[in-house]
């Protein structure tokens, strides 16, 4: 999904590539459209200080009531042959023509009496804003409150698009098609009614497991600075069903690009593989922004199944030996994030004007969200949030007496988030998709740190 600001206009329609060019050529001073970055400290900056403040005013409180209920639904939101895939630019809006696999939206329902939650995971690249602002508009219908959803997707490169309105969201998932959105919607608030019908009282635990050998730091190649750590929760129900909900921080990007063809990757053969053994299982994408998979059979679907089958096999090791227990514990909580002005690079120190990044991304909400299942926090982002940081999480969380899980995509979405000492590196994950600068990473860290303590 690379984005460079010059890729990006090079393959734009003529008539938005005109109204761009127009408004370069009204910008008389060239610091209009080519500015140096904002190096001011973010604990100095307005942004940090008023979202800082929101989450100290409104800290989340976990709200014990009765016994969690708990349920899950899967519905098949493959849309018709001939919509675009979404995931790699250079796909220029190419349609799909086989499905290899379907793809679906998984949904958890959490209700102790008292409160109540869905998580709901995607098999898409993301969960896309025009997904996250039609379903905004259904929630008072189901009971619901925009805090008590928490998004999420899979992140895998072959599923898709037809969900970006603005010219970026084109270039990496198409042309916009309003039905597309329209059914995907649909279909997951199907899923989240099912979920809600099928709660029932449920023991919750929660482990890791080892996934060194299949994941690997693509920014530096280092075996030390990776988040080797796969998570997953454990849920049993009363009447004896059983589901599974696992993280894990390998970018799902086995398949070729250039590849007509629709799949969920990794993270579909490794819910198949669960579910062989347990009754529902779900993925959702980890602290993916510097990491990507390790397989051996180069681009293909062998590599794919090899990888999920080995996933499956390590996760089922740990949970068969789980001890889960039941609890009354839920909150939810989110969180507006204010952010910096958007600092797109050309080059080491120059960066195009926010007005122009807006133009071409648009100018997006974005949050954080908080879901405390017992004693185990569930942390959304919407980025690309690298696995270099889970350490300092999972430190302050194990100080705290908690199991922390961070997961992407979350309904908005701000670029890659890595650590700043990377900010330099000739790489696409630092250059071209590190939208908001140097500091994004340890803002956002400290931010999650805070929604820890």
């Amino acid at each position: 999904m690379r984005l460079s600001a010059s890729f990006v206009l090079s393959i734009l329609p003529k008539k938005v590539r005109n109204v761009l060019m127009l408004v370069l050529v009204a910008c008389v001073a060239p610091s209009c459209v080519i500015q140096k970055p904002d190096e001011t400290p973010f604990q100095q900056a307005a942004y940090y200080k008023n979202t800082s403040e929101s989450i100290n005013n409104s800290k989340p409180i976990s709200i014990t009531g009765d016994t969690l209920q708990v349920g899950w639904a899967k519905v098949n939101i493959t849309p018709p042959a001939g919509t675009p895939l979404a995931g790699y630019g250079k796909r220029l809006g190419m349609k799909y023509k086989t499905v290899h696999d379907s793809v679906w939206v998984r949904t958890f329902a959490f209700d102790n009496g008292q409160s109540k939650a869905v998580l709901i995971t995607l098999d898409m690249l993301i969960a896309p804003m025009s997904v996250a602002a039609g379903l905004e508009t259904e929630y008072e219908k189901l009971d619901l409150k925009p805090d008590q959803v928490y998004l999420t997707a899979t992140h895998t490169h072959t599923s898709f698009g037809g969900w970006g309105k603005k010219p970026a969201g084109r270039v990496m998932a198409g042309k916009y098609k309003k039905a597309v959105v329209k059914q995907t919607v649909q279909h997951i608030i199907q899923s989240i009614k099912l979920a809600q019908v099928r709660q029932q009282p449920a023991r919750v635990g929660y482990g890791t497991a080892n996934g060194a050998a299949l994941i690997q730091n693509r920014l530096t190649g280092s075996v030390t600075e990776r988040d080797t750590t796969i998570r997953f929760m454990k849920f049993e129900q009363a009447g004896g069903a059983s589901a599974i909900l696992t993280t894990f921080s390998a970018h799902p990007t086995i398949l070729p690009s250039m590849q007509p063809i629709l799949s969920r990757d990794y993270p579909g053969v490794l819910v198949d593989e669960l579910e062989k053994n347990v009754n529902f299982a779900a993925f959702a994408a980890g602290a993916v922004g510097s990491h990507n998979t390790v397989y051996k059979y180069g681009d293909t679907f062998r590599s794919v199944t090899e990888t999920g089958t080995q996933l499956a096999k390590i996760i089922l090791r740990e949970a068969n030996q789980l001890k889960t227990a039941y609890t009354s514990e839920l909150s939810t909580h989110k969180i507006e994030l204010a952010l910096p002005e958007p600092h797109w690079r050309l080059g080491d120190n120059k960066r195009l004007a926010p007005g122009l990044f807006y133009a071409v991304f648009g100018k997006y909400k974005a949050h954080l969200n908080h879901l405390q299942i017992g004693n185990t926090v569930l942390l959304g982002v919407p980025a690309d949030y690298s696995g270099e940081f889970m350490a300092e999480l999972e430190t302050a969380a194990k100080s705290n007496g908690k199991n922390v899980l961070v997961t992407g995509f979350n309904g908005s979405y701000i670029g890659y988030i890595i650590p700043e000492k990377h900010y330099q590196l000739r790489k696409y994950e630092a250059r071209d998709m590190n939208f908001y600068g140097r500091q994004s990473g340890t803002y956002i860290t400290q931010l999650l740190l805070q929604l820890l303590y």
